[in-house]
């Protein structure tokens, strides 16, 4: 995994920490707000790269911080270019048949 990857996923998971211990919430009452255990959130303070990033989300959005769903979707920021892209992208891909 590139150190740039590993280093964003820690950052992540140390801002979660910081946003948590702000809030004055134990790990167990976030995980169970979530709706995970106890060990994702744990992975998830680690920036474990494993952890689903639906667990993720929930932890933001258990902390009320859904507003930077946004933020982590907006891959784009050329709206122009995105248009275009979104209108010569297929909607679905269909698989390549194979020859018999």
């Amino acid at each position: 995994m590139p150190f740039v990857v590993e280093d964003s996923l820690a950052d992540l998971g140390e801002r979660i920490s910081l946003a948590r211990r702000a809030r004055r919430i134990t790990q167990p009452d976030l995980a169970a707000k979530a709706g995970i255990s106890l060990s994702t959130m744990l992975a998830v303070e680690k920036g474990t790269p494993t952890v689903q990033i639906g667990s993720v989300l929930m932890v933001l959005w258990a902390l009320g911080l859904e507003g930077t769903f946004d933020t982590l979707s907006n891959l784009g920021s050329d709206k122009e270019l995105t248009e275009l892209m979104a209108d010569s992208i297929p909607f679905t891909v269909q698989p390549k048949r194979r020859s018999r």
